[in-house]
């Protein structure tokens, strides 16, 4: 095999492999190789072009079936190849696919709602500070504007701020996943999600017409204005297509959050938009537990930063979506220890207060109370959190009154209730140890 080849065979043979037309004999006789990030074998090319081999290795790849991922991400382009780390991450990931909030047969139904509504809340908090104009200057600004938008949420007041009412848009909307997931993710639905997120009606689902966005930070300045509807068409089909070689779901639902901030096709809301079609499409592919999981609870920052190679007009992505996948992965296993923690938590409350004639959230408001007796509770708050109807969160508060656990008061047209001044001597011979 030294024989020497022609020049006009050996370009035939490479358009041959370039067009696919020899895709089967490496399929058929697989070529292992062992770089995962970039080509660590391309300085031994014999004085041939770096960017020439690297196009060629790359074909190969491709034709060897390894690329599941190979396509424009706005105006740059970016491949995924297989290792033994991402198919083991995808197949743990889909063995908790099937993670499910009610899976802890001792929770009731307000108790599992409540700790998706916590988790929820702690989740859009940090995304809502990459919208509308609040800047925090510092950490203990940034604090207090998230305390202050967590007690909305909670409470269920009217937003004051610009962010409150970008975090309480959100929140909404991912309130309603099964709702907003039952449409096929098309061009005109990607563009009616956008009107619904976005406070401005204005803007709401209209592509941008200038040529940069609004504080474009690490996402750049976005695709120009006439590629946008080309490239919105382009996300809408790579969703809704059937690509091969497969690419899995989950990787798709990575790409369209990182695809879309890089187009960046509206004016506001970019980033918030992105997040809110990627959950929407793990959803419709089966991982319905995954977008209320604790995903950017620790990890805000890290999931935000794009591809570190952007300014290339192509580059190896597989490390970078191999972290990604390590954070749905621990989201869902931080589900999981939530959902134990949760369930011990309750089995000790049940016990601690199983000798009086109460229900298990009337239980919680008092053991509340009891640890904190300044702690002043309203229907409202009990309601929401516990989603409860406001009639049944009412009763739960006057049946504790009428046993004289509670007191009542009114402050303007609110009922607050708080323990009563005897309450604890009354209800310790009634408590487990």
């Amino acid at each position: 095999m030294n024989d020497s080849i022609d020049e006009s065979t050996a370009l035939r043979l490479l358009e041959a492999l370039e067009d696919g037309r020899l895709d089967y004999l490496f399929q058929a006789a697989h070529v292992d190789y062992g770089e995962r990030e970039g080509y660590s074998g391309t300085s031994l090319t014999l004085g041939l072009p770096r960017d020439a081999v690297t196009h060629l290795l790359t074909t190969v790849r491709r034709a060897q079936g390894l690329t599941i991922l190979a396509g424009a991400w706005g105006d740059y382009s970016g491949w995924i190849t297989l290792s033994a780390e991402l198919v083991e991450l995808l197949h743990w990931i889909d063995i908790r696919a099937g993670f499910d909030f009610g899976s802890s047969p001792d929770l009731p139904e307000d108790e599992i709602r409540h700790l998706k509504n916590q988790i929820l809340i702690e989740e859009v908090l940090p995304l809502g500070l990459t919208s509308g104009e609040l800047i925090p200057a510092n950490e203990i600004d940034r604090s207090q504007v998230m305390d202050a938008a967590r007690r909305m949420l909670q409470e269920g007041t009217d937003p004051i701020t610009e962010y409150e009412r970008w975090v309480l848009r959100f929140f909404d909307m991912m309130q309603r996943l099964p709702e907003l997931a039952a449409p096929p993710l098309t061009v005109e639905r990607l563009r009616e999600l956008h009107a619904q997120l976005s406070l401005d009606e204005a803007l709401g689902g209209i592509y941008r017409a200038t040529e940069h966005v609004r504080n474009p930070g690490a996402d750049g300045q976005g695709a120009a204005p006439q590629r946008i509807a080309s490239e919105m068409n382009a996300i809408a089909a790579y969703g809704m297509d059937n690509q091969k070689p497969f690419i899995h779901p989950l990787i798709k639902a990575i790409v369209y959050y990182y695809w879309i901030r890089r187009v960046q096709p509206f004016s506001v809301a970019n980033g918030l938009f992105a997040r809110l079609v990627a959950h929407i499409y793990e959803y419709q592919q089966g991982y319905r537990c995954l977008p209320c999981t604790p995903l950017t609870r620790t990890q805000s920052f890290e999931w935000a930063v794009p591809p570190s190679d952007m300014a290339e007009s192509n580059f190896d992505v597989t490390a970078f979506i191999i972290k990604r996948l390590h954070l749905f992965l621990n989201a869902y296993i931080e589900a999981e220890r939530e959902i134990n923690t949760t369930t011990r938590r309750y089995r000790s409350l049940c016990a601690r207060f199983r000798g009086l004639d109460i229900n298990q959230r009337q239980a919680r408001i008092l053991d509340k109370a009891l640890g904190t007796p300044t702690k002043v509770f309203t229907i409202r708050h009990h309601a929401r959190s516990r989603g409860l109807a406001y009639e049944t969160a009412r009763q739960d508060f006057l049946q504790l009154v009428s046993a004289g656990y509670l007191e009542q008061t009114k402050r303007g047209r609110v009922f607050e209730f708080r323990l009563a001044q005897d309450a604890a001597r009354r209800l310790l011979p009634f408590l487990s140890a």
